[in-house]
C-alpha cells in the first residue's frame, strides 16, 4: 500500500486525540484510548484492533483512562512512538497502520 506522507501530526491532551494531516488532504482523528488499545508492540494484543472510530463529541466521558502525559516522537521514517502515562512505549505505530485504522470518510 502507498501510503502520502503525514504533513502534520499534533497531539491535543485536552481532548484525548492524535491528529495526522496527510500529503493528500486526508485527516486522521485518533483517540487515546483507541491508540492505546491498538498498541503493535510484541507485548501487546493491538494487532486485532481492525478500525479505530473517530472519536465523538462525548467520547471523553467514555473512556476507560484519562491520559495526562503522552508524548509522541517520530520513529525514523517510519512511524510514530507514543510514551503512555502507564511507561509503556515497546510499539511503533507505522504510518501505514495508523492509515488503515482510521476509516476514510
Amino acid at each position: 500500500m502507498d501510503i502520502p506522507p503525514p504533513e502534520r501530526v499534533s497531539l491535543d491532551v485536552k481532548m484525548q486525540r492524535l491528529n495526522i494531516e496527510w500529503a493528500d488532504g486526508h485527516a486522521s482523528v485518533f483517540p487515546l484510548d483507541g491508540l492505546r488499545e491498538a498498541c503493535p508492540c510484541a507485548e501487546c494484543e493491538g494487532k486485532k484492533v481492525e478500525r479505530i472510530p473517530k472519536p465523538g463529541v462525548l467520547h471523553i466521558f467514555r473512556q476507560k483512562n484519562r491520559w495526562k502525559n503522552v508524548r509522541i516522537e517520530k520513529a525514523g521514517s517510519v512511524g510514530l512512538r507514543i510514551t503512555w502515562d502507564d511507561g509503556h512505549r515497546g510499539g511503533i505505530y507505522r504510518w501505514e497502520r495508523l492509515r488503515e485504522l482510521q476509516p476514510a470518510e
